[in-house]
């Protein structure tokens, strides 16, 4: 029986502490601004904060943001700076309200490296981090983290050439 007992009390549990479950399509339409704060303005420049609120762009980046599947599993420390993203809704007043859950950071590294704080895990993605990049007016060329992501957008020019050429 207790066994049992026990079994069910981590069912519900792990149920409980699933915030990547918890994240339904009624919550990400609630969402009417997203607010990115780039916390590394003193090493890579660009602007300190941006909020958009173009329900278009709010849906692409959630929708970016789940999708997200590299997984990373870099330790915190030492980084150079983070980016955090937070989403808000409103609360049962009007009021701006954060949504803790989707609550994401970016954490810029030494030696290239970076990871994506998000939900349940630390993920990468080099297009995601280039747009978030872009919002906060930041050079890609002084972020080291897309090094990899550069070479790989010059080297597409230079592959559709060939291909027409071919043609």
């Amino acid at each position: 029986m207790y066994k049992f007992c026990l079994l069910c009390l981590l069912c519900f549990l792990t149920s409980c502490c699933s915030t990547r479950d918890n994240i339904n399509k009624e919550m990400l339409d609630s969402i009417y601004e997203i607010n990115i704060q780039n916390r590394a303005l003193h090493r890579f420049g660009g602007i300190e904060e941006i909020n958009i609120k173009d329900k278009k762009e709010i849906a692409s980046i959630c929708k970016e943001l789940i999708s997200l599947k590299e997984e990373n599993n870099l330790q915190t420390r030492p980084f150079e700076g983070t980016i955090l993203i937070r989403f808000l809704k409103k609360d049962q007043y009007g009021m701006g309200e954060y949504i803790n859950s989707l609550t994401t950071g970016i954490i810029l590294k030494p030696n290239s490296e970076y990871y994506i704080d998000f939900s349940t895990g630390q993920y990468v993605s080099d297009h995601f981090l280039a747009r978030i990049l872009k919002y906060l007016e930041i050079d890609e060329s002084k972020v080291p983290a897309l090094d990899a992501y550069r070479k790989k957008q010059l080297e597409k020019p230079a592959r559709e050439t060939k291909q027409i050429d071919k043609e």
